[in-house]
């Protein structure tokens, strides 16, 4: 074989794994938008940490909601959760026992009546992908729970520069479960392997957060996880026959790993619908659709409230500023991006993003929340029309990954009247935390504006590539 020839494998080799991985779909089932259905139930649910004369509060519903529900369900019940462990720095921090409570709940509810279906939906990074079992879910296992551990390699890649390789040169090797690297989390959980850390590097995830039954559903921003238990997140539980949508979507993600679910049939026993308000579900490329159409179709006199984790799409970013052009004025929440389960970040990329469109604008107007060693985690939009008000809550961070595909994500979109409680709820919300109305939730876009030409630069590189876990 001559030089020439070895070129060419060598071109082949090189390009062939990239190709592959952009052409990579994602299964049937993703990417949904229901149609609209009345709601018969719906309550505003949020956890917020925040200080008060120095002191730090902790305002919490969604755990307490979601023990509800399991303790009230008697046929089925699903559960789609992304991060679900108590893998932390117990040396340095203490949290509540997040995740056994809710593993308590499911097992008792379990041996209480044993001809109840338990469905846990989980992503593989609780098991550091592969390189153990999670503690909770082979305990849930032993007690007749179905636990489905999502196949990320059914998705979409993200992050094609990389993970082709990954498809033709390291997932044919599989993995093992012998961990000989300390996790970095925490020393005293079970070591990790090689394989493990490169199916990380993949960047993709089942991100939902949701919790259905017989008889109602719940949708979040919060993560079942210790350490993430004093995040501040939103949530709406809710009673509608689009629920039966979303008990098709988790039908299909188990399916793709392989797992078929019993017959499940969500049952609304309460017929006295809430005037004037629909619902629909949507996800991944749905919710990008959703938060799409409604800021193009905001006009002058409308507001749009924002409150974030993380926001970095481009097409979303400039529908921002058109929208801030036509008079629409526009208020964003948003965390900082320092904090991460003990770890000091350095503002990327929330801080280069919203300091650029700070700049577009006299209607753009930015606080950050003011956290300190948790996050603001909420992922959440609120239209205020003049005829109507639009909320669009749930799991998805508005960041490529997020809204085009890429990761699996669960968010509802509420159409109600101005007058509604819901919105009323949700507009207090937000004055609440921007006006720090009794306590202290916010500070001033200046606290942490940065002008960082560099790392403006290494967003658009990563929000282009995938090269990054955001």
């Amino acid at each position: 074989m001559n030089l020439k020839q070895n070129k060419k494998i060598f071109f082949i080799l090189l390009l062939l794994p990239i190709i592959w991985s952009l052409c990579t779909k994602n299964p049937e089932g993703t990417s949904v938008e229901s149609d609209y259905k009345n709601v018969s139930s719906l309550k505003f649910l949020y956890d917020l940490t925040y200080q008060e004369y120095g002191k730090s509060i902790k305002e919490q519903s969604i755990l307490s909601a979601e023990l509800d529900m399991i303790e009230k369900a008697e046929e089925f019940i699903v559960l789609d959760l992304f991060l679900y462990n108590d893998v932390y720095d117990k040396t340095q921090y203490q949290y509540p026992n997040t995740t056994q409570m809710i593993t308590d709940a499911l097992i008792t509810k379990k041996k209480e009546n044993p001809n109840i279906d338990i469905v846990f939906i989980t992503d593989p990074i609780n098991g550091f992908y592969g390189s153990y079992i999670e503690k909770n879910m082979d305990l849930m296992s032993k007690n007749d729970i179905i636990v489905v551990e999502t196949n990320l390699d059914a998705l979409k890649d993200s992050n094609p520069l990389y993970s082709g390789y990954y498809r033709f040169f390291i997932k044919p090797f599989g993995n093992s479960r012998k961990g000989w690297i300390s996790n970095p989390l925490d020393k005293t959980a079970p070591k990790i392997n090689i394989r493990s850390i490169l199916k990380l590097a993949n960047f993709k995830a089942n991100h939902r957060k949701l919790i259905i039954t017989e008889k109602e559903a719940l949708i979040a921003s919060a993560n079942s996880h210790d350490a993430s238990s004093y995040h501040s997140n939103v949530a709406v539980r809710f009673q509608s026959d689009v629920i039966s949508y979303m008990l098709e979507g988790e039908r299909a993600i188990a399916q793709q790993s392989n797992v078929i679910l019993p017959k499940l049939e969500y049952k609304d026993t309460n017929y006295n619908n809430i005037s004037n308000t629909q619902v629909k579900y949507i996800t991944e490329k749905g919710i990008f659709q959703s938060l799409i159409k409604n800021i193009q179709q905001s006009q002058e006199g409308d507001t749009i409230y924002i409150g974030i984790f993380y926001i970095t799409e481009f097409n979303l970013i400039k529908e921002l500023e058109n929208a801030a052009n036509r008079g629409v004025s526009i208020y964003i929440v948003a965390d900082p991006n320092k904090d991460a389960f003990g770890i000091q970040k350095d503002g990327s990329p929330n801080r280069s993003v919203l300091t650029q469109l700070h700049k577009k604008s006299e209607n753009i107007h930015i606080r950050w929340y003011d956290t300190n060693g948790e996050q603001y985690h909420t992922k959440m939009s609120y239209f205020d029309f003049e005829n109507q008000n639009i909320i669009v809550i749930g799991s998805s961070n508005y960041t490529r990954k997020n809204l085009k595909g890429y990761n699996l994500e669960a968010d509802l979109e509420i159409i109600t009247e101005k007058e509604n409680d819901f919105a009323k709820e949700v507009d207090a919300y937000f004055q609440k935390i921007w006006n720090n109305e009794n306590g202290d939730y916010t500070v001033s876009f200046e606290t942490y504006q940065q002008n960082s030409f560099v790392k403006k630069i290494l967003y658009y590189i990563q929000e282009t590539t995938g090269l990054c876990t955001y």
